[in-house]
């Protein structure tokens, strides 16, 4: 019975046209051209790494791409001596694509928040800022790839 149960899900599965969402080697209908940055420098090498392979494809529809991108850290609550007790960390990133041949421009801004409390190591507190940052990153990432598979479609 149980064996019959996951022949029914594999079957369902690949019957209906299942597709992942975040798949890698998807062709892509545009491609990227020219990319301008400004804003904090780790997060736009990493977004732009990621978005190097746009540039290789072989598509008509040619997109210059300009990020802005943004990271700040505040302080919600301090203890009673008035240090640092929980922290926000905010990153955001505009990015906006325009379309070479018919000057359409498309505008996106991708953000992300994730507040976190204080630890008495600052080594320790600086390595899981920088897990959060990538974190978060990493779902802006997936945001992107979400955003360019929309125009992609609407080409």
């Amino acid at each position: 019975m149980k064996n019959l149960k996951y022949l029914l899900i594999l079957i369902f599965l690949f019957g209906c046209g299942y597709n992942p969402i975040y798949q890698t080697n998807q062709k892509m209908n545009f491609k990227i051209g020219k990319i301008k940055y400004s804003g904090n420098k780790k997060i736009n090498q990493s977004i732009i790494g990621k978005i190097e392979k746009f540039k290789k494809n072989d598509a008509k529809n040619i997109f210059d791409l300009e990020l802005e991108s943004f990271k700040n850290e505040n302080i919600v609550s301090k203890d009673k001596k008035g240090n640092a007790s929980s922290y926000k960390l905010i990153l955001e990133v505009n990015l906006i694509l325009t379309n070479k041949k018919s000057g359409e421009i498309f505008i996106k801004k991708f953000l992300k928040e994730t507040p976190f409390n204080s630890m008495d190591n600052k080594f320790e507190l600086n390595q899981y800022k920088n897990n959060i940052e990538k974190n978060m990153l990493s779902k802006i990432l997936q945001d992107m790839s979400i955003f360019f598979n929309t125009i992609q479609n609407d080409l």
